[in-house]
């Protein structure tokens, strides 16, 4: 994080950079989770495999779940990328006193988000790659 020395100015261009990234990544995330949906719905699978069924179906509802967190997160990180293009474009930059909080909230949730992301999927690859 930036220290006291930093401006407000430099603070809020390094979050608006933050910020950019989790909207990026989130954009491939968006792609990411188009795939696994096909891949989990592809007419593939050995049909002798215990349990098929009820894995995959595990799978499609929490790439479903994983899906509307991306939205909401991608929605979220949209609000908060404008309202720091807003507070760079103004006159007068004054932050409150709680603003590097929550950013550090913000990317403490986008990385937990991201790290349980990357959980699921290498527990659908490891299961589907296992199968074909």
């Amino acid at each position: 994080m930036l220290d006291e020395q930093n401006t407000q100015k430099e603070l809020l261009t390094t979050f608006l950079h933050d910020a950019q990234w989790w909207k990026l990544a989130l954009g491939y995330i968006e792609t990411e989770n188009w795939f696994i949906d096909k891949l989990l719905n592809a007419d593939i699978y050995k049909e002798n495999t215990p349990n098929l069924f009820e894995r995959i179906q595990k799978f499609r509802n929490e790439i479903a779940a994983i899906g509307t967190q991306t939205q909401n997160l991608k929605k979220e990180m949209t609000e908060y990328e404008d309202e720091l293009h807003d507070l760079l474009e103004g006159q007068d930059i004054s932050l409150d006193a709680d603003y590097p909080e929550n950013h550090m909230k913000l990317k403490d949730r986008f990385e937990e988000f991201y790290t349980g992301l990357n959980d699921y999927k290498t527990r659908v690859y490891n299961y589907i790659g296992g199968m074909l």
